[in-house]
């Protein structure tokens, strides 16, 4: 018995395999150059911070304490003198958005005494758009409009927002 064995020629690629290979690669390479080009050559940018208001100064934190806890004490002695009937609503609002605005004006350096609520919102300063908006309709509104505002509320809020301030 007579076998005879044929043999194949080798596995051919076709010139697309190689195609392919060869795109594959430099897809891989130029990817690999882009990284590290990001890694060590690229200058980092630096943290955007948010844009502060004109006039803006950062007080040491020694001294913010010294600012807050003065002012909380005027709010708390203007609550007792309100709780003991010896100033009307309407005063003791003006008087709470004084120091707020006071208060505001000694920890920021933005003179914000005599913006009205629309400036405040403008200018983005956190937490004080809601608590002169507390204090807005009962320092200007007729008395029958601010008849709904709690007084001690309000300076428990505003009392609030300074002891959080940062």
């Amino acid at each position: 018995m007579e076998t005879t064995v044929t043999l194949r020629p080798p596995f051919e690629y076709s010139w697309w395999v190689i195609a392919i290979g060869i795109l594959l690669a430099a897809l891989a390479l130029f990817l690999l150059m882009r990284a590290l080009y990001k890694i060590f050559y690229k200058k980092k940018e630096p943290k955007k911070e948010e844009p502060k208001p004109e006039g803006y100064k950062r007080p040491m934190p020694q001294h913010l304490f010294i600012i807050k806890k003065k002012y909380i004490a005027g709010i708390s002695k203007l609550k007792t003198q309100y709780e003991k009937d010896n100033l009307s609503k309407r005063d003791a609002y003006l008087k709470l958005s004084l120091m707020i605005r006071g208060y505001v004006h000694e920890a920021t350096g933005i003179d914000v005494e005599k913006c009205t609520l629309t400036d405040v919102k403008k200018m983005g300063i956190r937490h004080l758009d809601k608590l002169m908006e507390e204090y807005y309709v009962p320092e200007f509104a007729e008395g029958n409009r601010s008849e709904n505002r709690d007084f001690v509320t309000s300076c428990n809020t505003a009392v609030g927002v300074i002891r959080e301030w940062s």
